[in-house]
This record gives C-alpha cells, structure tokens and sequence, in this order.
C-alpha cells in the first residue's frame, strides 16, 4: 500500500468537506449524507448563477468508475499511472499516482451525490476558503476549497462536464513543480478529462 492513499480521506474531508446546512455535499474522499433530491429539483431554473456547459459530455463511463476521466494515452501524457478505484458516498472516486514519484498523486471524485452539477458549487462558495471561475478547455470549473493549502502543494478543482454533474480533482503533489503550482496540474488533468470524454 502505499503511504499516501491511507491519508488521503482525512484529508480530502479537511480540505473539501461536506458544505453547510443546505444539504448538498462537496466532493470529497470520504462518505457523506446522500443528497438525493426530487426530479423536479434537477432542472435548473434561469435563477442560476452557474454557466451553462457548451455540449453535454458521454458521462456514462464515469458514474460507475471514476478511473475513466483519462484516457491510457492522457494518462501516459500527465505522466500518471493507472487508476486505483474507490467508492464514496460522494460518488466514485479514483486516485492516480505519478508515475516517476508516487507521493504526488490526483484524487478524482464524480459527484454524482450531487443533481444540479456546477451550481451546487456556487450555492456553497460561502463555505471556501478559495473560489475562482475558470474554464477548463471551454467547459466551466470552479477552483475550491474549504482549506487553503495551495501553497502546501494542494488544489481542488470543480469541472461541469454536464448542467447536472461536476467532475472534482483534488492534487496532492509533495514534489517537483506541482508542488509549487498545483493547480495548474489540476487544470491539466482537467483538460485531459475533458478530451477524453469528447470535448
């Protein structure tokens, strides 16, 4: 086993925790309370504050093994090795390695605790410690936290790869120049997500 995967839930329930008192969770390494919600919940309304997606992805392969989100060839190109899946009450999760130093590693959740996708992340903004819009390779993402720990080799980052679904990629790097920048790690594995599903 390795000597980080054993940290890694506390953790990532310390720097993405569960949101406040309205119900909906972040994602996170660790079980959280179910946020089912009715269908007539899931259809935003013109009220939301979120960006829309250009194109809904083929999210499929992602809802039942979050591994999916790269591709063996982007993968091999982020310098990751294989994905170790994991089941969380967030949704499936997977961690990736790097493959030239094992104590950097990417965990990646599909929250698919969530139904209203990028806006749950708006609706509990108040509760991060950072918040920032971005874009990953034209699709819209929050980078978030409820910790900052940016400067410790740490980012958390919120990918809408559909209008009802996040993608979140938490970066764990000790070493190297992710280390000193990790949120640029995350968007890459963003955009290398992004690709893989078809973006």
């Amino acid at each position: 086993m390795n000597r980080r995967l054993t940290a890694v839930p506390a953790l990532a329930f310390a720097v993405l925790a569960v949101a406040g008192c309205d119900g909906k969770t972040r994602g996170t390494a660790n079980p959280a309370p179910s946020t089912a919600e009715s269908s007539s919940e899931t259809t935003r309304s013109t009220a939301d504050t979120a960006p829309r997606v250009p194109s809904p992805l083929a999210t499929g392969s992602i809802t039942s093994d979050a591994c999916a989100t790269l591709s063996a060839s982007a993968r091999s190109g982020l310098g990751l090795g294989e994905g170790e899946p994991r089941s969380t009450g967030n949704g499936p999760s997977c961690t990736f390695q790097e493959a030239a130093d094992p104590g950097n590693q990417i965990d990646v959740t599909t929250v698919t605790a969530n139904k209203n996708g990028l806006q749950d992340v708006y609706d509990t903004k108040a509760n991060d410690a950072y918040w920032g819009e971005t874009q990953a390779a034209g699709y819209p993402g929050v980078y978030a936290a409820a910790v900052d720990d940016r400067k410790n080799g740490k980012c958390g980052l919120f990918v809408a790869v559909t209008d009802q679904l996040t993608v979140n990629i938490l970066v764990q790097y000790d070493n190297g120049a992710g280390a000193s920048d990790p949120c640029s790690v995350a968007m890459k594995f963003g955009e290398a997500m992004i690709h893989t599903l078809g973006g």
